[in-house]
């Protein structure tokens, strides 16, 4: 392969499809607002939140997310009442004792977690069905393979691209697949039950590019002979930033590269990306989607 194509949020939203987390925020609000509701009283958030919703999700304030979901103090009688409810419970269906210490807080937030998922999941096959008045730019569909990290089929539908030269590598809507989103934060509590079981709920979150580069073993020997990589969309958010490092140390040393920017603040980001692997300044130039228009 000559052509590499990264293929971030940023190419959908030039298409034409309604896929940023702003409009997730709207789509949750209209279609499913007890599920935003319980998302405000979690993460006390502003319209702003979204706007990096992936990394946001990790900063929870968990500390005080138990105290204000801890439920109240039991009496001690209804505290042995439920000690025996359950005693009975695993006599009946002869179960072996449990040690396990059910946390409230964490029930919580698995709950909610559980049903964002769902809710994310719905609003991508929404967001697939909207294609109006779509914008095509130029790709080299020749001797190129496409890293995808949408959920969407843009590639395959409007660009008829082969199935074997795109991968999905946070899952794919039209097949029904998980889809991934998470955070990069690792948490920890200050020791208590909840506070500890409530980070472990989280961190079913936290993504772990490795995990799902090493899912696709032939990757290395897709990179090794790319001559060109192009960056189209792509928000080198925090989240996603190991994908890239880990990219830019499998394909050759020589291999041009183009990234394409919306807006002054995407700047910033690649400039960093450029400052940690400083042998691409002279291989990488900055575009916009706007001058491949076909």
């Amino acid at each position: 392969m000559k052509h590499l194509y990264i293929i971030g949020n940023g190419f959908d939203i030039f298409t034409g499809l309604k896929t940023r987390y702003v409009d997730f925020r709207r789509w949750l609000e209209n279609n499913y607002p007890f599920v935003y509701e319980d998302m405000q009283a979690a993460y006390d958030m502003d319209v702003e939140w979204w706007n990096d919703f992936e990394v946001q999700l990790g900063k929870l304030d968990v500390k005080a997310y138990v105290r204000k979901f801890t439920p109240p103090m039991k009496s001690k009688e209804e505290i042995l009442k439920a000690i025996e409810e359950r005693k009975a419970f695993d006599r009946k269906y002869n179960l072996p004792p449990s040690l396990h210490f059910d946390s409230p807080c964490a029930r919580r937030l698995r709950g909610l977690l559980d049903i964002l998922q769902y809710c994310f999941e719905k609003w991508v096959e929404d967001c697939q069905r909207m294609f109006i008045g779509p914008k095509y730019v130029h790709l080299e569909k020749e001797d190129s393979f496409f890293i995808n990290f949408n959920y969407t089929d843009v590639l395959q539908w409007l660009y008829e691209i082969p199935e074997e030269r795109v991968l999905h590598i946070h899952g794919r809507a039209a097949k029904r697949e998980h889809l991934i989103f998470g955070h990069n934060s690792y948490l920890s509590g200050d020791g208590s039950d909840d506070e500890e079981k409530t980070c472990l709920e989280l961190s079913q979150y936290e993504k772990n590019p490795y995990v799902y580069i090493f899912r696709h073993g032939e990757l290395p020997d897709i990179l090794k002979d790319i001559e060109q990589v192009h960056v189209y969309g792509f928000s080198f958010s925090p989240v996603d930033e190991d994908y890239m490092d880990w990219i830019y140390r499998h394909v050759p040393s020589d291999a041009q590269w183009e990234v394409s920017w919306y807006s002054e603040i995407d700047k910033p980001r690649i400039d960093g990306f450029v400052l940690d692997h400083w042998g691409l300044k002279k291989r990488l130039k900055m575009i916009r989607l706007e001058d491949f228009l076909s």
